[in-house]
């Protein structure tokens, strides 16, 4: 149940005090037309590449399942990789459709960002 809570908190965590997310995912990047118009139309399995984005150049993107998020949005998760990179470098990312904004993405939280910080 807790993994759960976790999963869902990507796309429920928006905030209503302001500031720069804008009713917005807070920290999330907007997908822009050519990104959010695959994912209105994506089914679980959908592929395609993009040539800039906001994880990089040259990326595919691969949509999972599609989910209603705790704060009543609709999200996806999305495996996206680099063109040319190792099989190892796919990210786990979530996207999640803002009413009047379009698709935003941001990492999971369950993702780790990388090498643990030494005190």
């Amino acid at each position: 149940m807790g993994a759960l809570a976790v999963t869902f908190s990507g796309c429920a965590s928006q905030g209503h005090y302001g500031g720069n997310n804008v009713g917005t995912m807070q920290g999330a990047a907007a997908l822009g037309p050519e990104i959010s118009s695959f994912l209105d139309n994506a089914t679980p399995g959908s592929i395609s590449a993009f040539s800039k984005s906001p994880w990089g150049s040259n990326v595919s993107v691969i949509v999972q399942e599609r989910y209603f998020a705790a704060s009543g949005r609709l999200c996806t998760h999305l495996d996206v990789a680099r063109q040319g990179a190792p099989a190892n470098a796919e990210r786990a990312q979530v996207a999640c459709l803002v009413n009047d904004s379009g698709w935003y993405t941001q990492r999971l939280v369950t993702q780790v960002l990388g090498e643990p910080s030494t005190p």
